[in-house]
């Protein structure tokens, strides 16, 4: 088996320990079981527990960025622009993530826990605030490109507006977690639609 299929493998079973046991629960001892793989397969492939951490973060911290991305350019394809063309790309980009949150909420589980454990261990601390910046910076390029293509204009810079658009997602990720409601996280996404909307100043065109 190829070196980056035994890690692709070993990554997903760390994310299932995680999310099920936690990351204290997350030996490289149950990792090996819940991947099928012996210890010096492990570390073969990864050089100790917290690089296999790291490459959780990043990979964790990636396919979230892609569902955010995905959704931004589905909902930027309408070609509809204006006030209504920045409202459906706004709404349909959260909706995306709500979409990817439910087809794997045991990814987020096991990312909120990885935060929580980098915060709180030496050595791992800058993870966490990695992870945030990437957030920031992602949602901001994102807010950009999204008004360009609508023809709108933001009342302030989007590296402003960022932190609100995560300060929700993280809200619809830990309601969803914590009750399985779709709808709660909705209306979530819709009062942060509306909180986004009051920031757009003008067309371009105008």
């Amino acid at each position: 088996m190829p070196v980056e299929r035994r890690r692709e493998l070993l990554l997903d079973a760390a994310f299932r320990v995680i999310a099920r046991d936690g990351v204290d629960g997350a030996t490289t001892r149950a990792i090996c079981a819940e991947a099928g793989m012996t210890l010096s397969t492990f570390h073969y492939v990864f050089s100790s527990r917290d690089d296999l951490l790291a490459a959780l973060v990043e990979r964790g911290t990636d396919t979230e960025l892609a569902v955010i991305a995905d959704a931004l350019t589905a909902a930027s394809a309408d070609g509809i622009g204006g006030f209504d063309g920045i409202r459906i790309m706004l709404r349909e980009s959260l909706f995306g993530y709500i979409d990817g949150l439910i087809e794997d909420p045991d990814r987020e589980q096991a990312m909120i826990s990885l935060n929580q454990y980098a915060r709180q261990t030496a050595g791992l601390a800058g993870l966490g605030a990695d992870m945030y910046r990437r957030y920031y910076e992602a949602i901001a390029y994102g807010l950009d490109v999204g008004a360009e293509q609508a023809g709108v204009e933001w009342d302030r810079p989007t590296d402003e507006l960022a932190p609100l658009v995560v300060a929700a997602t993280d809200g619809i990720t830990l309601a969803y977690l914590n009750t399985r409601d779709r709808a709660v996280c909705e209306r979530v996404a819709e009062a942060t639609v509306t909180l986004l909307l009051g920031h757009v100043t003008r067309t371009r065109s105008s």
